[in-house]
């Protein structure tokens, strides 16, 4: 059963035996004489600071994420191969208005995605993605002199994910649901998370249905992309 680091943990090795200790330190730190008379936010940043000292470190971090199973390199590798072969898709193929699709912003969303590659621990993946999506609905607000809405944000978050070198996303989504603490993963972070859920989806069953394209063009533009 899921601990207060998250959901369900796949896989066993290090990501078990690293979230076993991270679930198993909580009632330890509340007992302690130095944490006595603290409140709720103290123990969730003393928390926090253990998540990233144990789970900031590249060489952890890369283990946990590599023993995670559940055929999660399977669905990474599938999924890089068909980022691959859909470069060819163009923001008006998900009716991206030219605004959005034109503004430089979404360099800056593409190149704050691909940090997950650099960061480690789930808070700071976490925060990247949450940065991303912000940059996106910021970018919509002013572009709309108002509030972007989610119809225009999914399709914005797809091309994102398609242009960014952003890397093991299926494992990297898994890792911050399983060892980001439950009490932090709420709110907009977590509802950001879901989309990018949703858009890595959305790329693994893409066809010309769910795009404005013409059937044979899709067809051949995927061919010389698996191709290529």
């Amino acid at each position: 059963s899921p601990g207060p680091w998250g959901r369900r943990r796949p896989g066993g090795g290090h990501a078990a035996m690293v979230g076993n200790f991270l679930d198993a330190m909580e009632e330890p730190f509340r007992s302690h004489a130095l944490w006595q008379g603290g409140d709720d936010q103290d123990m969730d940043d003393t928390l926090d600071a253990l998540e990233r000292h144990i789970l900031g470190d590249g060489a952890v971090a890369a283990s946990v994420m590599g023993s995670m199973g559940g055929g999660l390199a399977e669905l990474d590798e599938e999924l890089a191969g068909r980022m691959y072969a859909l470069q060819f898709v163009q923001p008006a193929h998900l009716d991206i208005k030219k605004p959005h699709s034109a503004h430089p912003a979404l360099t800056l969303a593409r190149k704050m995605l691909a940090r997950v590659n650099q960061v480690h621990a789930p808070q700071e993946k976490l925060e990247c993605v949450f940065r991303c999506a912000r940059i996106i609905f910021r970018m919509l607000n002013e572009a709309g002199g108002g509030e972007g809405s989610a119809d225009d944000f999914l399709p914005i978050l797809i091309f994102t994910v398609l242009r960014s070198e952003a890397k093991r996303l299926h494992t990297t989504i898994e890792y911050v649901c399983s060892f980001r603490r439950a009490s932090r993963l709420g709110g907009e972070r977590h509802y950001y998370l879901v989309q990018l859920q949703a858009a890595v989806s959305f790329i693994h069953h893409m066809d010309s249905s769910s795009l404005t394209i013409d059937r044979d063009e899709f067809d051949r533009c995927l061919a010389k992309g698996e191709g290529g």
